[in-house]
């Protein structure tokens, strides 16, 4: 198991909530489903985590057996393996209803101590446990002896039942919890200074979305990832990345030019007074220097004998702007620039 794995599934709110739900309806004594997708993160290291959970909440009462799902029906997989065979001869085999209900009512299985933690099952093996689950809990009448917990695929839609919950780890999970995990990580391992490091890990967030160990190994590539996004994200079109780098540099960069504006026409208050009321090539009329833009600034101050550094830099954010508000965007060069 890795730290960030752990960051992940112990530290952010919506994963460690989904892991807590799933503990505790267990250790209530029902039963559980839990809805994964494919892309559900370290999915090995999640199974050491709730386990650890289920050890703690079962104090020792129950124990957890993991088994992979097979091509067998659930009650006779139980029945033979969580019966003894002197318990066995007392079975009248009427069906496989007879056998759940047989399950249900004995007191002397070790079935009853155990939490069965069913794994790798396909779409239709999935439903068949579940109706063995139900089945089971419908003839326990409310008392605690044996539990599931089912691992099931993200398309799951069969309802919960009284005794057994299902949760999903994509509902559970929300776009904020995997923000915040990626400003965490690229804080704690990213490189360079705190906008790069806020940028890497907003553009991760808009390109991975809930993928969050795709975005982990992004963020951890550092400036790779920034100069070649398409490398790392190879199941994405060319348009879904750019949309991806275009969102994150409107929301990160805009605030920026914003700043730089509002403290240019501060600066060169003064000579733009005397310069304004002025009406630009476009129509567009100025009255106070407030109310010039990025591009209106470079159009006014045109004729005017700035020091080169900011009439370089003025036009370094007009030019930014310029592409951003056209849905292009900037180049890593550039938002660097800016971040400087």
């Amino acid at each position: 198991m890795n730290d960030i794995s752990k960051i992940w599934w112990q530290q952010i709110t919506g994963a460690r909530k989904f892991l807590d739900k799933t503990a505790n309806a267990l250790a209530s004594g029902k039963s559980a489903v839990i809805c994964l997708s494919e892309t559900t993160a370290w999915l090995d290291d999640m199974r050491i985590i709730l386990r650890e959970f289920l050890n703690k909440k079962f104090g020792g009462i129950k124990a957890v057996h993991e088994i992979n799902a097979a091509d067998f029906e659930p009650a006779t997989f139980v029945f033979e393996n969580f019966c003894s065979d002197a318990v066995k001869s007392e079975f009248m085999p009427f069906g496989e209803k007879a056998r759940v209900k047989f399950l249900a009512e004995r007191d002397d299985i070790t079935l009853n101590n155990a939490c069965l933690w069913i794994r790798n099952a396909s779409e239709a093996q999935a439903e068949n446990w579940f109706e063995f689950i139900a089945d089971y809990h419908n003839f326990l009448r409310g008392k605690n002896k044996g539990i599931f917990l089912l691992e099931a695929g993200a398309n799951f839609n069969l309802a919960g039942r009284a005794d057994v919950e299902i949760f999903s780890c994509e509902e559970e999970i929300s776009d904020y919890d995997c923000f915040a995990f990626n400003i965490f990580i690229a804080a704690e391992f990213g490189k360079g200074d705190k906008f790069t490091k806020r940028y890497l890990a907003e553009l991760v967030s808009n390109a991975t979305g809930l993928d969050v160990e795709l975005g982990a190994e992004c963020i951890k590539c550092g400036s790779d990832f920034l100069k070649r996004p398409r490398r790392f994200l190879e199941d994405k079109s060319h348009e879904e990345i750019e949309q991806a780098v275009w969102t994150t540099q409107l929301k990160l960069i805009f605030p920026l030019i914003e700043i730089f504006r509002r403290d240019f026409v501060k600066k060169y208050e003064s000579r733009l007074e005397k310069l304004l009321p002025v009406e630009l090539n476009s129509g567009k009329k100025i009255l106070a220097p407030d109310e010039a833009e990025i591009g209106d600034l470079y159009s006014i101050l045109s004729g005017e004998n700035l020091p080169p550094d900011d009439w370089e830099e003025l036009k370094i954010y007009r030019d930014a702007r310029n592409k951003l508000a056209h849905f292009s965007p900037l180049t890593l060069e550039e938002v660097q620039m800016i971040f400087k």
